[in-house]
């Protein structure tokens, strides 16, 4: 009597996703992803971080005087937990843009926009802390205290961008994602609408990445 042993799985990285290839009863090599990759998980936390510090950011200047929300002072309560949360955000939205960009072939954006991503994060960081421990004031210019939010949205556009050209988003998602940018741009508060709308577009990303053998 003879016994066979079954040949040991290969395994073969594509992209930040780990593949498995398994040999069944039948011989049959099929692929088998692993739970390595972190896209979906980002794309579904960066848009909520988003909605919720909108919500935050509403409960808060409720709260303050005419002369507070004038002064931008967001040193209470509520505004250091909506700070905290944007920060979580933009860094949720910065992870984003270096991942995705692990899934260019073509296009060589993914460092340039890790690096804006990177520098636009820390930026909204130091912001944080700084009012937060009373170093910098409410009278900031708009252009420094939007404008690390701002730095990684471009990064994560500009990936967007290059996923669609390489036909690896729907374009629908791609305009989609612009109308949430200009929801949020908008001066009125919509920033839960837009965190919603950007859900919506990111749906494409929510699925894990079809596996590919080796």
């Amino acid at each position: 009597m003879t016994t066979s042993t079954a040949p040991a799985p290969t395994v073969a990285m594509t992209g930040t996703t780990d593949v498995t290839g398994v040999t069944d009863v039948a011989g049959v090599s099929r692929p088998v992803v692993a739970s390595g990759d972190r896209v979906p998980l980002l794309a579904l936390a960066a848009p909520l971080l988003l909605f919720t510090h909108g919500i935050l950011q509403w409960v808060d200047d409720l709260g303050r005087p005419a002369d507070a929300l004038r002064s931008g002072d967001a040193t209470g309560a509520w505004g250091v937990a909506a700070g905290a949360v944007l920060v979580a955000a933009v860094a949720a939205f910065c992870w984003l843009a270096t991942s995705l960009g692990g899934r260019l072939e073509h296009l060589d954006v993914a460092t340039p926009a890790g690096v804006l991503a990177a520098f636009g994060a820390g930026a909204t960081g130091t912001v944080w802390v700084g009012h937060t421990v009373g170093l910098l004031g409410g009278d900031l210019p708009t252009a420094l205290t939007a404008g690390g939010p701002v730095l990684v949205g471009v990064a994560v556009a500009t990936v967007l961008g290059a996923l669609a050209v390489e036909a690896r988003m729907p374009v629908r998602s791609l305009a989609l994602a612009g109308v949430a940018a200009l929801v949020l741009a908008l001066p009125w508060g919509l920033e839960p609408l837009g965190a919603l709308l950007l859900l919506i577009a990111f749906a494409p990303l929510l699925n894990q990445p079809e596996p590919q053998a080796a």
